[in-house]
């Protein structure tokens, strides 16, 4: 009698599993989509933001190519942090859509928006964190930073992101500082609200 019910048990399994394995493809499709920079510049609110990363320091990759939106907001591979990004992403479009576009508040999504760049995506460039991209040696604060980061010297909750702000978008409300001087200058003179 176990061997009789083993059969239509192994048939649902096989078609269960062959409709999860249609849906992650119907997914990935849209998914792919919606992660490309063109879609991410359909929404008129985000020209500022990439004309900041062309004139920032993260114009482009390790192999001289344009930085994509892709590359630093979305995480490699799929899980609980993909899916997070993507709903986020729903989140916008819903306040595009739906919300007032123009009037956003930077300065709170630009701490919402640190908390997702994940330093898997920034070390994909930066690979070894004792050296600038100039092939340099960084300055001894830099240094015992990147030592505590990776657990030599003491330890460090903060990620990537949250000790290098402004390294590819600069509101104008962060220019003022003198250590982004050097990138303010790149930008055209802008006027924000908030």
């Amino acid at each position: 009698m176990t061997e009789k019910r083993s059969g239509p048990r192994l048939k649902w399994l096989l078609i269960s599993a062959g409709a999860a394995a249609l849906l992650a493809f119907l997914i990935s499709i849209p998914m792919e989509r919606t992660s490309r920079t063109e879609y991410c510049m359909s929404c008129h609110e985000l020209k500022t933001h990439k004309t900041e990363l062309e004139k920032s320091s993260h114009a482009t990759d390790k192999d001289k190519n344009p930085v994509e939106c892709r590359q630093c907001h979305i995480p490699n591979g799929f899980g609980l942090r993909y899916l997070t990004v993507k709903m986020m992403g729903i989140k916008d479009l819903w306040a595009h859509k739906f919300g007032d576009p123009d009037n956003l508040d930077r300065r709170r999504l630009q701490v919402a928006a640190r908390r997702f760049i994940h330093d898997d995506n920034c070390r994909a460039c930066h690979q070894d964190l004792f050296k600038t991209t100039k092939d340099e040696k960084i300055s001894e604060i830099g240094r015992l930073a990147h030592e505590a980061y990776l657990g030599k010297n003491g330890n460090t909750r903060s990620g990537c992101a949250g000790c290098h702000p402004n390294m590819a978008h600069l509101p104008a409300f962060d220019r003022r500082y003198p250590f982004n001087a050097e990138f303010a200058k790149n930008l055209p003179l802008v006027q924000e609200q908030k």
